[in-house]
């Protein structure tokens, strides 16, 4: 019996932009469950509240470092969206955290073109599933 949005020859009759939004529905409710419901910028405790976030450092607009685990940490409603996501202390805190070189390796790797293929965003929906 084939899965849904399956066709016969097992490849997903989904279209690019709705596997996206999978990868990142699975994606993001990984990067708060790992940050422990806790704001990266606030420290905030919110768990499983719809008011906790997965921001970005980088935005979501650059796909190379959409689904970063670099990139991504767990931020409150009010960081994320009404404080413009406290960049200066989201870079303090991931130039601690990741090392300088590693922070500009992540920001280096935001101005590369990314087009994301079905089976690229399949392997995330499936990574971050089983983690």
């Amino acid at each position: 019996m084939k899965k849904r949005n399956q066709r016969k020859d097992g490849k997903t009759t989904k279209t690019i932009g709705q596997l996206k939004k999978d990868a990142w529905k699975i994606f993001s409710k990984w990067v708060r469950i790992k940050g422990n419901w806790t704001c990266y910028t606030c420290n905030k405790r919110m768990e499983n509240s719809p008011a906790m976030h997965a921001g970005h450092f980088i935005t979501r607009v650059r796909a190379s470092t959409m689904f970063d685990e670099r990139n991504v940490r767990p931020q409150c409603m009010m960081c994320n969206m009404f404080r413009g996501g406290e960049s200066g202390i989201f870079a303090q805190k991931l130039i601690r955290e990741l090392g300088q070189e590693e922070f500009d390796d992540l920001c280096s790797k935001s101005h590369t073109l990314h087009q994301f293929t079905q089976t690229e965003l399949l392997n995330i929906i499936d990574k971050y599933s089983k983690k």
